[in-house]
């Protein structure tokens, strides 16, 4: 599976990158908010021919897009509005902020650094991201089980009076209509 990697620290984004790849991952990563931003223009764009990713893990505070900006981008794009998104910070932030940005960037969960050990950020990243496929599936079975909408009827308004040469006054009928 390919995990999208947004962190402007070196350090932190290759020691991730390692991570995942040792738990049989790919990672797809990105320096800052700036070129992750132009990855998501290719992929709603089309042209963008790589695999998509179906996990985000993302620093929140970096040059350009921030990753809630990012986040956000993403619950819009449609091939990948599904995927469960984690952002990591080293600031400390209040329940209520966590809670406004959440709401405004559509995350999944929020990680504060520095990062937890190993085991422990392994079987995070991975309950976020079953816990996602769990809701999304959820999401499917009940639209699947709604059946398909009912069509809406059209409606067509049909006139009984003729129209003569390029005037849209009704005609009168001619005397042979008139006949019995």
């Amino acid at each position: 599976m390919t995990w999208l990697i947004v962190e402007d620290d070196p350090d932190i984004r290759n020691f991730v990158q390692m991570v995942v790849t040792v738990w049989g991952e790919k990672p797809l990563p990105f320096p800052d908010g700036r070129t992750a931003w132009a990855w998501l223009d290719s992929v709603e764009n089309g042209t963008y021919q790589g695999e998509l990713p179906e996990l985000a893990l993302m620093d929140i505070r970096m040059p350009g897009y921030t990753g809630d900006e990012i986040a956000a981008r993403i619950r819009q794009t449609e091939a990948l509005k599904h995927i469960p998104i984690i952002l990591m910070t080293a600031f400390t932030l209040s329940e209520s902020e966590v809670a406004e940005m959440q709401k405004r960037a559509g995350f999944d969960h929020l990680i504060n650094k520095p990062l937890p050990e190993l085991d422990r950020l392994q079987q995070l990243l991975y309950s976020v991201r079953d816990r996602r496929k769990a809701q999304s599936g959820a999401a499917q079975a009940a639209a699947a089980a709604e059946g398909p909408a009912e069509p809406k009827p059209i409606k067509i308004k049909v006139s009984s009076k003729r129209k003569t040469g390029t005037h849209a006054k009704p005609s009168t009928p001619s005397k042979s209509e008139t006949k019995p």
